[in-house]
């Protein structure tokens, strides 16, 4: 009964490590539970405590569905896990030869064993640059993960087509697609014993190809295929053959691209232009947009949004996770400045962008908080420009209508006093710069804001005298 009962141990423990190896993106908090769990009620630590559980689990006659998971799912998942937690891939390599010398029938797949193992390694390192534990980053990390291991290629241990399966990653401009992108692209490494370099990650703006010429970019053409082919070119498809093709801003795709890349996804296949025969291509497409394109009343075909978003990663807006700012500003700071050196700066720059940037909702997302971070800690004001605090407008009212909804019938001097105190809080309390983006002098700002407090108003001839910008 004890042997049992410690073979049924074993089999949940291995379950449990599959769970999180497999189904769990690194860097989330149902990451850090499941890997609690392990610790504290199977006492797994280390890689080598796993594979003491699978030898275990498979002492005497394992049955039929206890092979099945030992082929699957918990070799798997052992040899993602060594991967993550060891620091030498030969060990890695090691382990699952282990495994494999124990269990005849995994001998053959020990290569794309380790295949996907060095494809979990990489994909973790790189999610390291998902920044935030707010739980929409959870979910974006979750996505991401998927997107490289998804369960039909988890299960199908041939694993002969990861490049085949497109991504779309939607978001508002600056919210890290593309950084979503090439963290899915690490996981772009091959699936044989030998383990050969991935192939390459080529990434291009559609927005900045020439229509006229956006074709031959991506597909080719040949010599003499229109005016100026003096010579052949293979397009970019043919530069990421084996590896990855990033598509950003994909809803600017002309009508003759959209068809173009249609049949590519399709057949796996390249027509240049000008050429009367197709090229094989083996290249895992993602796509990228801030666009909704589900609608079509854009123009963009639906069939091929259908075939780019065989999986979806949806990035959120910086406003609907706040509570990751900190932690992003401090990730900024550490690449530009020697946090060793300058042991406070990054609670000063938090504190500087704090007191400038309060109520702010980031319209430019992360992209926008970075460059404020940058111009902080290089001692200038954030300079954001900042909206009039009455709250988001509701659906279909204009701006003057939501200022009216907010402070009431006011005049317009008071509109213009509540702005001006506005922007001042906006640019840190520097009155030459609020000055500056108001088009007034400081004496003006200066009555503005007093009578909005209160305050006497200075002499009214001193609002044509300008003061001195330092």
């Amino acid at each position: 009964m004890d042997e049992q009962r410690s073979v049924e141990e074993a089999c949940r423990a291995l379950d449990l490590l599959a769970e999180l190896r497999l189904r769990t993106a690194p860097h989330t908090d149902e990451a850090r539970r499941l890997n609690t769990e392990l610790r504290a009620a199977h006492r797994i630590k280390r890689p080598a405590d796993a594979l003491a559980l699978w030898g275990q689990a498979l002492a005497g006659d394992p049955g039929d569905e206890r092979l099945g998971k030992a082929l699957v799912e918990w070799s798997l998942a052992l040899g993602v896990h060594a991967a993550i937690n060891l620091e030498d891939l030969r060990a890695t390599r090691r382990a699952i030869d282990s495994m494999a010398a124990t269990l005849p029938p995994l001998r053959p797949r020990a290569g794309a064993i380790f295949g996907w193992a060095r494809r979990a390694r990489d994909v973790t390192e790189a999610m390291a640059g998902l920044i935030g534990r707010s739980r929409v980053m959870d979910e974006v990390r979750t996505q991401t993960w998927r997107a490289v291991f998804t369960d039909d290629l988890r299960k199908a241990l041939a694993l002969r087509a990861p490049h085949r399966l497109s991504v779309l990653i939607t978001g508002e401009p600056g919210t890290g697609k593309e950084i979503v992108a090439r963290t899915i692209a690490a996981g772009r490494g091959p699936l044989d014993p030998d383990g050969a370099e991935p192939g390459p990650y080529v990434a291009v703006n559609i927005a900045s190809l020439t229509p006229s010429l956006a074709s031959s970019a991506l597909f080719g053409h040949v010599r003499g295929a229109f005016t100026g082919a003096t010579r052949e070119r293979a397009g970019l498809f043919a530069a990421a053959s084996g590896g990855v093709l990033f598509l950003d801003e994909i809803g600017d795709a002309s009508p003759e691209v959209q068809v173009r890349l249609l049949r590519t996804l399709q057949e796996g296949t390249v027509r240049p232009v000008g050429a009367d025969f197709e090229r094989g291509v083996e290249v895992r497409v993602i796509a990228a947009t801030n666009r909704d394109l589900g609608g079509g009343e854009d123009g963009f075909r639906q069939d091929l949004l259908e075939r780019l978003s065989v999986l979806r990663v949806s990035c959120p807006p910086l406003r609907a996770r706040m509570e990751d700012v900190s932690e992003l500003v401090a990730h900024f700071v550490g690449q530009e400045i020697d946090l060793g050196a300058w042991p406070r700066i990054v609670e000063d720059a938090l504190a500087r962008l704090e007191a400038e940037t309060r109520d702010y909702d980031w319209p430019g997302n992360v992209r926008e908080l970075r460059a404020a971070t940058n111009r902080v800690i290089a001692g200038q004001p954030a300079l954001l420009p900042r909206r009039l605090a009455v709250g988001p407008a509701p659906s279909g009212l204009a701006a003057g209508d939501a200022v009216v909804a907010a402070w009431g019938l006011v005049s317009l001097e008071e509109v213009k006093r509540r702005y001006a105190e506005a922007v001042l809080r906006g640019v840190g309390g520097n009155k030459s710069e609020a000055a500056r983006v108001l088009g007034i002098d400081r004496n003006t700002l200066a009555r503005y804001v007093k009578a909005l407090e209160g305050r006497p108003e200075p002499p009214s001839g001193a609002e044509g005298e300008r003061e001195p910008v330092a």
